[in-house]
């Protein structure tokens, strides 16, 4: 699984990157701190999910979402402070597929991303 993390605060990449290599391990979670360095990178990567902060420092987590819909439908899983009804009812109709508010169980979003990752890879059912 290859994973990229869309985060600011170091001490969440870190705890996040542990909990890969504890619960993961053989995956690859690559950061990035910046919005349009994340967009860079998934345009010409090929990542099995997305975890992304909306509090960025260049530009806000739902445009690099809705910028990433533009051209992908890898899952997004969002990891923000950010609880009203209001920002989560946002950031789940411009694309992102979950919504986990922070502090958070680090086994509860590996177990989430999970699920999302293997419904991404099944084939669509003929009709």
């Amino acid at each position: 699984m290859k994973l990229l993390l869309i985060e600011d605060d170091e001490t969440t990449v870190e705890s996040i990157k542990l909990c890969m290599e504890i619960y993961e391990a053989g995956s690859t979670i690559d950061s990035v701190s910046k919005g349009n360095e994340a967009l860079r990178l998934l345009k010409n990567d090929g990542y099995d999910g997305v975890m992304i902060d909306l509090g960025l420092p260049d530009i806000d987590g739902t445009e690099v979402i809705a910028e990433l819909r533009k051209f992908s439908q890898i899952p997004v899983v969002v990891l923000s402070a950010r609880h009203s009804p209001e920002v989560v009812s946002k950031a789940l109709e411009i694309g992102a597929d979950d919504y986990i508010t922070k502090p958070f169980d680090y086994r509860n979003l590996l177990n989430r991303l999970n699920s999302l990752i293997k419904k991404n890879k099944k084939p669509s059912p003929k009709v």
